[in-house]
């Protein structure tokens, strides 16, 4: 049953990844003939490690992340392998976000007040390993919000269904944001992370899991801003997967690599 779920998983991602590659495809060819659309993009490699703060047990993750945008088109993505200390045989969790900027694909601004511009997307969200495989897709609108100075702050807002799963979809709200904080010529902070709120979906309750990050830009004091951060993540999931009263909270040391 689980390689059937498996090849069910591969096909729809597969269709999914096809048909957004489509648009693209349409896109590229229609907006050359005015100018050349250039792949924007970047990505890291974090190494974390922590202990639980209200039970035993340790975490040791790998996380790749990637992130780019492409004319009106922009994408978030990352993988996480993740088990105890050891490593060995991690389990491996996928998240893909592609949205499409209205501002960007109109050549007009669209926004209101504090917000600068409405996207639209969605993405899977993929785990490999566990009790069971599982996958699970989200669509709707997504807000970014003006910040002074650098920096990112959005929210997206979207329509959450587990694959295979006989109760309907719930909601997902997720707020984000990376912010920079320079105290000093050489002293630079950076402030990161998400909140997930899902709502109740059929036998499991509400879910909320937030991942704060704390970093020190270690690169700038060596001329190399932006390239090496060293700092703090604190994972809390309240009501894990669903399950009403399961809650993780665990403390971790995270050193993020930019490539």
């Amino acid at each position: 049953m689980q390689h059937a779920f498996t090849r069910r998983l591969y096909t729809h991602y597969r269709s999914f990844v096809l048909g957004l590659i489509g648009i693209m495809i349409v896109f590229l060819f229609t907006g050359q003939a005015q100018a050349q659309v250039i792949y924007k993009g970047g990505s890291n490699v974090q190494l974390l490690y922590g202990r639980s703060l209200n039970q035993s047990g340790q975490l040791a993750t790998i996380t790749f992340e990637h992130f780019g945008d492409l004319g009106p088109f922009e994408h978030f993505g990352f993988a996480d392998l993740y088990n105890d200390a050891s490593l060995a045989a991690p389990n491996m969790y996928l998240e893909w976000y592609p949205k499409l900027s209205l501002s960007r694909a109109t050549g007009r601004e669209v926004s209101l007040g504090p917000i600068s511009d409405v996207l639209v997307g969605g993405g899977i969200n993929v785990l490999f390993g566990g009790m069971e495989d599982f996958f699970a897709y989200t669509a709707g609108p997504a807000f970014k919000f003006r910040l002074p100075g650098q920096g990112l702050l959005q929210l997206e807002t979207y329509y959450y269904k587990q694959h295979g799963a006989e109760y309907s979809g719930t909601y997902q709200i997720t707020p984000s944001w990376d912010i920079p904080i320079p105290v000093s010529e050489r002293v630079r902070f950076r402030f990161r992370g998400f909140m997930d709120l899902i709502g109740d979906r059929g036998p499991g309750t509400y879910q909320y899991l937030t991942q704060p990050q704390f970093h020190v830009d270690m690169g700038n004091f060596w001329d190399k801003p932006g390239k090496v951060y060293m700092g703090t993540e604190w994972r809390y999931w309240r009501n894990v997967v669903g399950i009403e009263g399961l809650n993780e909270s665990i403390l971790q040391a995270n050193v993020l690599f930019s490539l």
